[in-house]
């Protein structure tokens, strides 16, 4: 029975390490897509809510002569534009 050489080993250990490597890639694939999924969506919820609750704050103490206007709802739409605007910035923007 031979005994393996030095060099024999080394390339198994290698060769070892290289194949566990590739496993946790092809799983790491699926996460990234969860983060940037979870990421996009922070983007797009976090400046809609507050520009809710800032709209929530501005109707309660700040009335308009003309009742028909909607603080709350302006700044929601505020939100949503700044919202997409970011991920815009962030993801498809190429300069």
């Amino acid at each position: 029975m031979d005994k393996k050489t030095q060099k024999e080993m080394f390339q198994d250990n290698i060769d070892k390490q290289a194949s566990w490597l590739k496993k946790w890639r092809k799983k790491g694939i699926f996460w990234e897509k969860v983060m940037i999924v979870g990421a996009i969506g922070w983007m797009i919820a976090l400046p809609m809510v507050l520009g809710g609750y800032l709209g929530t704050y501005l109707d309660k103490h700040y009335e308009v002569a003309n009742s028909t206007f909607s603080w709350t709802l302006t700044f929601i739409i505020l939100g949503l534009f700044v919202a997409i605007y970011s991920v815009w910035k962030v993801f498809f923007y190429k300069k």
